[in-house]
């Protein structure tokens, strides 16, 4: 199994995970352009994708989702909620093929097991994902306010692990964010903070963890010194951020 992020953050978010012919496209918070730019740099090609995964409505997780599928004729796997949240994204003349998913419904897929993971966001039905192959397991864990218990019970024993790492209390608390903007991030229902993110590594078996991510980094809120500085006392192995802006190249686990 490899993956990679085509970009992390506020200004587009979109992995691919890959297990021999199988090859899974997670979000597309990019135009169409942008998403062939990105996929091609990383060695494949928009025809070459499986299936398209949605986590939830918000636009640097869904800008580009359907106008790529309709160029490439390829399924949308998403929630009811979602879906019904992204009426005015799709147009008229699309001919889309929609899978719809439950939270904690598991999906076959080429090489894949796929795990849909319900979490506490401020969206209409979000979920997250676990990809499990023959020999491996991937989370890629995201656009949550804290580790519920199904993110922990799901996660518990995985392999590589993207996690979220969005903000530094303090830098948010200081910064010149409007006050409900801020109230919204630090909620149950916005993104994890160093610490809330430290206290979901807490609750799964490191033994088992390869390979560590943090993602979604606000740019004017946190930085990787913070993120590693948090999370080294817990994890020793290594820990991996991802740039906002240009992802991460492929990684095998």
């Amino acid at each position: 199994m490899k993956f990679c992020s085509l970009g992390s953050g506020s200004s587009g978010n979109s992995y691919l995970v890959s297990e021999n012919t199988t090859n899974i496209l997670l979000d597309c918070g990019f135009s169409v352009t942008e998403i062939e730019s990105r996929m091609n740099s990383r060695g494949i090609r928009p025809s070459e994708i499986t299936a398209i995964f949605l986590t939830h409505e918000h636009d640097d997780h869904s800008k580009g989702v359907f106008a790529l599928a309709e160029k490439y004729n390829k399924p949308v796997y998403l929630t009811y909620g979602t879906l019904k949240m992204c009426d005015k994204k799709i147009r008229k003349s699309y001919q889309l093929i929609f899978k719809i998913i439950s939270p904690l419904e598991i999906v076959n897929i080429g090489d894949f097991k796929i795990f849909s993971i319900p979490v506490p966001h401020d969206a209409r039905e979000p979920v997250q994902f676990k990809f499990e192959s023959e020999h491996h397991s991937l989370a890629i864990i995201t656009d949550l306010g804290f580790g519920n218990n199904e993110l922990i019970k799901s996660i518990k024993e995985i392999n590589a692990l993207v996690l979220e790492s969005n903000h530094d209390s303090n830098l948010l608390n200081k910064s010149k964010y409007p006050k409900a903007l801020k109230n919204r991030i630090h909620s149950n229902y916005g993104h994890l903070s160093n610490e809330q993110s430290l206290k979901i590594l807490k609750k799964i078996n490191l033994k088992k963890l390869k390979w560590l991510g943090a993602a979604h980094l606000s740019i004017e809120n946190n930085s990787p010194e913070l993120v590693k500085n948090s999370w080294a006392s817990l994890y020793s192995k290594g820990i991996n951020i991802i740039d906002p802006n240009h992802g991460l190249d492929w990684v095998s686990i």
